[in-house]
């Protein structure tokens, strides 16, 4: 299926960011070490602070067949599949709508003898995919969809009966105040967000499918945050080194860090929620 407009910017958009990514493919430990994906969090459980914590909370309202079907909408460069197959087992797709992450994931499936059960794709989370599955995962993806109510409809449409949706994104609070709403306009600017919709219109839209919500969670409280004042001070340097290389279209980098560090204000202060849902569809 052709990409719309909007895909088309998200892929230019990664394809830029993607030329700054580490050489090296994923390794066993995920994180800031390696390939970037999504972000570490504190261990409820007393462990030190990982991007694999949030595999495990997701994963504790999820009862799946022995060998699950596996989607991650939006895998990046495969980092969850990578993660979690050796634990759930299954056969995963991974679709995303950068070449590049396709061509990283593909070839460290294949080192680590895992291209049987693990394939990577490029396409869209609204294309009709080859499911049914049994999984589906999406993390700090749908966040960029023009529609998001769509995008799940359709994610939920290839779910097998008795199937899960996971969503983990950030969700702005309903009611902003002026400051808080200028602060989240340039957060879905600068990280092509274009409606990033608050926690109530998520579960709607979820409702809407006919799944069935089976936890919904805060983890704000376990993302690792900065300082305000440091976390201003670097905006604004990477502001003003956006301001000229702009002029030369070369700020899509600063452009993303601008949208991080905006994003962590956010969240410090309570404008958004990083959260976790759940959903299941009926296995009647």
């Amino acid at each position: 299926m052709a990409m719309t407009s909007h895909a088309r910017r998200i892929a230019r958009y990664y394809a830029w960011l993607d030329r700054f990514a580490p050489l090296r493919a994923v390794r066993e430990q995920t994180g800031s070490q390696t390939q970037p994906i999504h972000r570490a969090l504190r261990d409820p459980a007393g462990g030190p602070p990982s991007a694999s914590v949030v595999h495990r909370l997701m994963l504790e309202q999820v009862s799946l067949p022995a060998h699950p079907r596996v989607l991650d909408a939006g895998c990046g460069y495969g980092a969850t599949a990578f993660d979690l197959q050796p634990v759930i087992g299954g056969d995963w797709l991974g679709i995303t709508l950068s070449p590049v992450q396709v061509d990283r994931a593909g070839a460290e499936a294949s080192r680590r003898s895992l291209a049987g059960q693990l394939r990577f794709e490029c396409r869209s989370y609204d294309d009709a995919l080859p499911g049914p599955f049994d999984l589906v995962v999406a993390i700090e993806s749908l966040i960029h969809s023009p529609d998001p109510a769509r995008s799940i409809g359709n994610l939920a449409g290839h779910l097998d009966r008795g199937g899960y949706l996971v969503i983990v994104d950030d969700m702005p609070e309903p009611g902003l105040s002026p400051a808080d709403a200028s602060e989240l306009a340039l957060f879905k600017r600068m990280w092509r967000c274009p409606v990033a919709p608050p926690a109530a219109d998520w579960r709607a839209a979820i409702e809407a499918t006919g799944l069935q919500l089976v936890d919904d969670r805060d983890l704000t409280g376990l993302i690792l945050l900065g300082e305000p004042g440091e976390l201003r001070a670097l905006r604004a340097r990477l502001q003003r080194r956006a301001a000229w290389l702009g002029l030369l279209g070369l700020d899509l980098r600063e452009q993303a860090d601008i949208g991080g560090r905006t994003l962590e204000l956010l969240q410090l202060c309570g404008a958004v929620r990083y959260r976790l849902m759940v959903a299941r569809k009926p296995a009647g």
